[in-house]
């Protein structure tokens, strides 16, 4: 048995659950390489960071949203190649967005939108930064997703090389509720199209080179992970057709891994550097240069760039810097 699994059609993502909190809703309609996983990881990490940023400011008139990285933030060593590769098929994977809109007589019709799960990445040529594009109601239905992201999430991308164990994580994620849903049997075919597993020779080659690699990565990396049992045509049968693997039967457990969910675009001395601009500008004290890089690491130092910039000549005309900035913030980040 050997199923290929590709993803030649849009996805219409007002099929999609309206009210998700894990990856996996995703996953099981995109066939990701790790490469593009990665990306799509960190997306969802600097969504969840801004969850409550006011998203109609970030919207450019042509309807889209833009998201600011670091090349070497979304891969593993410095491969900027690889990150670029992967930027340009995330591209070409489609979505459809139902709307409406005035046709020549001014009647509200039915529309449909097929865009890409990006629209278009803009690089430095010295690698410094990729600013990711796409449409902005796209990204709503991403700020849906983000609160699946855990620290977790982007160990296991980013500690991982094989993009099938990281679809096992999302799918147990997705899954896994301590004292309801602790695990359960499959047979080839759903094994197959769950995990996205298209090699391999039966039940007992996919346990071998598969289950077993994958259980031990997430023993070493992740908050949840698996422990399986094959399961026989004939129970207790050890030759013929009553030996063949019918099913796979799965229990999910909690690890005792601990992660922090920091903020891994963190720089101490790209933040030293712009809050020494900041206190030009200003002249605030030591003090107020220490809570702001405290802020910059909570929040992000290209949020806090951006708050800082938009709202300069304000911030210039008030007596205390720290509390009107802190102000903005709140409003910024406060739940609609």
């Amino acid at each position: 048995m050997n199923v290929e699994i590709k993803n030649t059609k849009a996805v219409d993502i007002s099929k999609l659950p309206k009210r998700i909190s894990q990856p996996y809703d995703l996953t099981r309609n995109f066939t990701y390489t790790i490469h593009e996983s990665r990306i799509m990881v960190r997306m969802l990490q600097q969504i969840k960071k801004h969850q409550a940023i006011n998203l109609g400011e970030q919207v450019d008139i042509n309807n889209m949203v833009t998201m600011r990285f670091r090349p070497r933030d979304l891969t593993v060593g410095n491969d900027f190649k690889l990150v670029y590769k992967a930027l340009d098929s995330i591209r070409v994977k489609k979505i459809v967005i139902q709307g409406s809109g005035a046709d020549d007589n001014g009647n509200i019709v039915p529309t449909k939108t097929i865009t890409g799960m990006i629209t278009e990445a803009t690089y430095s040529e010295n690698n410094s930064f990729v600013d990711i594009r796409m449409n902005a109601d796209w990204f709503r239905y991403l700020t849906n997703l983000a609160p699946g992201f855990t620290p977790y999430l982007a160990e296991v991308g980013f500690q991982t090389s094989n993009e099938t164990h990281f679809v096992i994580y999302q799918f147990i994620s997705h899954w896994f509720k301590p004292g309801k849903f602790e695990g359960k049997e499959y047979d080839e075919e759903q094994i197959r199209r769950n995990f996205q597993i298209d090699k391999y020779k039966g039940l007992r080659h996919i346990a071998e080179y598969i289950l077993v690699p994958c259980r031990e990565e997430l023993d070493k990396y992740a908050d949840v992970s698996f422990n399986f049992t094959l399961n026989r045509v004939t129970p207790g049968a050890k030759r013929g057709r009553g030996a063949k693997i019918k099913s796979i039967t799965f229990k999910f457990y909690q690890t005792k891994n601990k992660r922090e969910d920091t903020n891994s675009a963190y720089n101490p001395k790209r933040v030293a550097v712009r809050i020494s601009e900041f206190k030009k500008i200003y002249g605030f004290d030591d003090t107020t240069e220490q809570i702001l890089g405290s802020l910059a690491k909570k929040y992000d130092l290209s949020f806090l760039s951006t708050l800082e910039y938009e709202n300069r000549t304000f911030l210039r005309k008030q007596e205390n810097f720290l509390d009107a900035f802190h102000k903005i913030i709140h409003q910024r980040t406060a739940k609609k």
